[in-house]
């Protein structure tokens, strides 16, 4: 699904708990609307063009386990500059050039890995998104979508899983959430098969990008 996909992408203005009545809702129950899918699609598109940085926290919890994984999450956007700082790792780009981070030599004292631009190896910047776009719509538009797509209102949308997908992006059940103003992803809440489920909630957003946001 692309970089924006990958565990997503993602993305709420606050962190919504499911409903009674939605939790009472299996995969597959929610009625489709076309028009929620198209407006879903839109809102992630200009996420893609948006300029922006969003700190967060993200949260993996098992409910079968109880064990839970936290971190940071800064993303930084400036197109056709990306940079995604989340469990102690680094990804982004400059359009087409890579951030490569290097891990330190064996004989380093606990230094942080240094990070570069690589190589002009990816697909250009706007390539990409529109893949992320033509992948995101296979999920949740067309005569048998993967993903129902609801209004949760503020400018949020929910996801419901309505058959057996392998590439399943978005878990059972999803919320996503854009900001008004910037169009950025904010908080969102996946959960997945086996009582998994990922929160990231937005503590600080800004549509002012620094050239220091977006140094590796």
């Amino acid at each position: 699904m692309g970089w924006l996909l990958v565990g997503l992408y993602a993305v709420a203005l606050v962190i919504v708990t499911v409903t009674t009545h939605d939790g009472a809702l299996r995969p597959g129950d929610r009625g489709q609307d076309p028009r929620q899918a198209a407006a879903f699609v839109a809102a992630w598109q200009r996420s893609l063009d948006a300029t922006f940085v969003r700190t967060a926290t993200f949260e993996r919890r098992s409910r079968a386990t109880g064990a839970v994984i936290t971190s940071d999450d800064v993303l930084a956007q400036r197109p056709p500059q990306r940079l995604h700082r989340q469990l102690g790792g680094v990804q982004g780009r400059d359009d087409r050039r890579p951030i490569v981070c290097h891990a330190p030599v064996d004989d380093a004292t606990g230094a942080p890995e240094s990070c570069s631009l690589g190589p002009p190896s990816l697909p250009t910047y706007e390539a990409d998104a529109q893949r992320t776009i033509e992948a995101l719509r296979t999920q949740v538009q067309g005569p048998d979508p993967v993903y129902a797509v609801g209004d949760a209102g503020g400018g949020c949308y929910e996801l419901a899983q309505q058959r057996v997908e392998p590439r399943a992006s978005f878990g059972q059940r999803a919320r996503f959430c854009f900001d008004e103003d910037t169009g950025a992803p904010t908080n969102s809440r996946v959960e997945y098969p086996g009582g998994i489920v990922e929160v990231l909630a937005v503590t600080a957003l800004h549509g002012t990008v620094e050239d220091g946001d977006l140094e590796p």
